[in-house]
């Protein structure tokens, strides 16, 4: 249950231990613990599609408030990494400089532009998809793109020699993505089959950019942890809006 909490309270703002001092054992173990915190993610967002759709509010607003509602329970962590991610890869510097600028608090007019598409994209996608649909897709989304973050970190280099991803990846197993893999399924499974295909297809795509990403930087980072989060998102209702239409 320990590790379990660990995942929850690091990758949402919900909180049981109010404990901020975690060891690196701690967080690895928390890792095959992943897809069950993006069950519970995809839960909450799905009830409050639920609740405004029982309330009839425009589509608009409704999708409005289901990113407000996923910003307010992750506490945009992922997409924080998305837009840090973003001024250091479209920057077209060196590796390093990269890296550096990753880590840079300040933010640049590359993160903006990427979270504003990233936002229409996910809004746009929001509106395509039928309502009730949407209520499973938000479920099956989170739970997939949570469980290939256990991919990340388990089967791709570390770029850097410190950072809070490292403490993930420092001691996880290669068992983890097995565990993650079978929560996944049954997860998603119960949404349907066509919703496990999906996310196979999702999976493919954000292995090639999560590729392309360690080429370029040297392995991942915390940042790209969570920009091939919100990519997995986005890829997923895409997908799912041409797939389920």
């Amino acid at each position: 249950m320990h590790d379990f909490i660990t995942a929850l309270e690091f990758l949402t703002r919900i909180r049981f231990s109010h404990s901020d001092d975690w060891s690196p054992q701690d967080f690895s173990r928390s890792v095959p613990y992943f897809p069950l915190v993006g069950l519970i993610i995809g839960a909450i967002l799905a009830l409050v599609n639920y609740a405004l759709l029982l309330v009839a509010l425009p589509n608009f607003l409704r999708g409005t408030l289901l990113i407000l509602a996923e910003i307010i329970i992750t506490g945009g962590l992922m997409y924080d990494g998305y837009m840090d991610t973003a001024d250091g890869v479209f920057s077209a510097r060196t590796r390093a400089r990269m890296l550096e600028i990753m880590k840079d608090s300040h933010v640049g007019s590359n993160a903006v532009l990427a979270v504003a598409v990233l936002i229409l994209l996910k809004l746009g996608a929001y509106l395509a998809i039928s309502g009730i649909v949407l209520t499973k897709v938000l479920i099956a989304m989170s739970v997939a793109t949570r469980t290939f973050m256990v991919f990340y970190i388990v089967n791709f280099p570390y770029a850097r020699k410190e950072g809070i991803g490292k403490l993930f990846k420092q001691y996880a197993k290669p068992i983890y993505s097995y565990i993650a893999i079978a929560l996944c399924v049954i997860f998603v499974a119960v949404c349907g089959i066509k919703y496990l295909f999906i996310a196979l297809l999702c999976l493919f795509m954000a292995l090639l950019i999560a590729r392309y990403l360690s080429k370029m930087l040297g392995g991942l980072t915390g940042d790209t942890y969570g920009a091939l989060t919100e990519v997995g998102n986005v890829s997923y209702l895409l997908i799912a809006y041409f797939i389920l239409r």
